[in-house]
């Protein structure tokens, strides 16, 4: 999200790794305010990939049929990793309809990045 004056120029998603890097320059250049702040914590404890990581979680998420135009759906998973069916399914939109196979790869492929974080 650009903003302009308090005027929002333009949104797009980002991964948590691109909010803290975001957040770093920021900081690096003046104080942060409270809201800043605050999402600063929030990324550092909760932003567990690599750069790396992120970038070919993402990218083969993005190979997955049902997911290939979901950029904020994609982003949510790999900000949480689910490594159970049950907890993708509570992440995953009634109106995307991904076939058992699709479910289960993207599980398999959380799960592989999940073990290397924890």
């Amino acid at each position: 999200m650009i903003m302009s004056d308090d005027k929002v120029v333009e949104m797009e998603p980002v991964t948590l790794y691109k909010v803290k890097e975001i957040l770093k320059a920021r900081k690096a250049e003046k104080e942060l305010t409270y809201e800043q702040d605050l999402t600063m914590k929030y990324v550092e404890k909760f932003a567990k990939l690599t750069e790396k990581q992120t970038d070919d979680l993402v990218k083969a998420l993005g190979e997955i049929e049902s997911l290939k135009e979901q950029q904020e759906i994609i982003f949510e998973i790999v900000t949480v990793l689910p490594t159970r069916l049950e907890q993708l399914q509570l992440i995953i939109p009634k109106s995307i309809t991904p076939t058992d196979e699709e479910l289960a790869a993207v599980v398999e492929l959380t799960k592989k990045y999940a073990d290397k974080v924890e």
